[in-house]
């Protein structure tokens, strides 16, 4: 990540304002572009209005209710682009906004194809906000690795990975390290304890003359995923597989991260997801569903 491009995921929220701050800081150390998104969330605003059904009154009020709430909606979002690039034009060289319109998942990761990472702010909301879940649900189809911030007054102090069978790949452990590296970061590696094969690797591989032979790795230990969040420090940045709350059955993983964010102000979440392993299982998922229509049409 020494060049690259960064999507910044806005709303007008003090926490969306340091998930800006940290996306500029990491901008001037890499020479890179931000760019700022902002969903109109109509989707949520239609399941709010929206019945099965017409009843008493039919549908008529309730369509009419959803055009004039999005409405004020895109006037809210245009008001909050023109503040960003304000604030952002004396921190960035160039930058681009965009208002997009529907579910704020599905919309930040279409355009996060073409970006190295996203940055999201996270708020520690009550449970029955959509805001709070925001980056599980964005885990989940985002194509690059997401980093999810609350407070960045105060530089992270150290970088945790834990080290699961998805994340053990060579490469994609130096990519990580490298982001530690750029932000002048000590590394602790945490390997899977409950995982016999990631417990099986070298040591070797984390240390001088493997991976980690320029990137300043003082910690290499087994850690549960129980323990890497609930004793984490009050201002480290933890990096975890995108894929570890990807799933309906990683409830108990996806309940563990929101409380390692609600822990502590200052604490960080990287949920990795390498690009290329991405696009290609975006591809090899086209192929299969290809081949599938192609058995039927014959």
């Amino acid at each position: 990540m020494n060049t690259g491009s960064y999507l910044l995921a806005l709303d007008g929220s003090q926490a969306s304002r340091a998930a800006a701050q940290l996306a500029w800081q990491l901008a001037s150390l890499t020479n890179s572009k931000v760019d700022a998104q902002h969903v109109v969330d109509s989707a949520d605003v239609w399941r709010f209005l929206s019945y099965d059904l017409a009843g008493f009154i039919g549908s008529g009020p309730y369509i009419d209710a959803k055009e004039r709430i999005t409405q004020i909606m895109r006037g809210i979002a245009e008001a909050l682009m023109l503040s960003y690039a304000s604030q952002a034009g004396g921190q960035l060289q160039s930058f681009d906004t965009f208002i997009d319109e529907g579910d704020p998942a599905c919309e930040i990761s279409k355009r996060a194809v073409d970006y190295d990472l996203v940055v999201l702010g996270y708020h520690a909301r009550t449970s029955n906000s959509r805001r709070r879940v925001l980056f599980e649900e964005l885990a989940k189809v985002c194509p690059c690795p997401l980093l999810v911030v609350r407070d960045v007054a105060k530089r992270w102090s150290k970088m945790q990975i834990f080290i699961t069978r998805d994340l053990a790949d060579e490469e994609t452990v130096a990519s990580i390290f490298r982001v530690g590296a750029l932000l002048a970061m000590p590394v602790e590696v945490l390997l899977d304890s409950r995982d016999t094969a990631v417990m099986a690797i070298e040591p070797e591989r984390f240390s001088l003359g493997g991976w980690s032979s320029a990137f300043g790795v003082n910690v290499l230990r087994p850690a549960s995923f129980k323990e890497v969040t609930s004793a984490a420090d009050d201002n480290v940045l933890l990096v975890v597989s995108a894929d570890a709350i990807d799933s309906a059955r990683d409830a108990l993983a996806r309940t563990r991260l929101q409380k390692f964010l609600q822990g502590a102000a200052g604490r960080g979440l990287l949920l990795w997801r390498d690009h290329a392993a991405a696009s290609s299982s975006s591809s090899s998922s086209s192929s299969s569903s290809s081949k599938r229509d192609a058995r039927k049409a014959s």
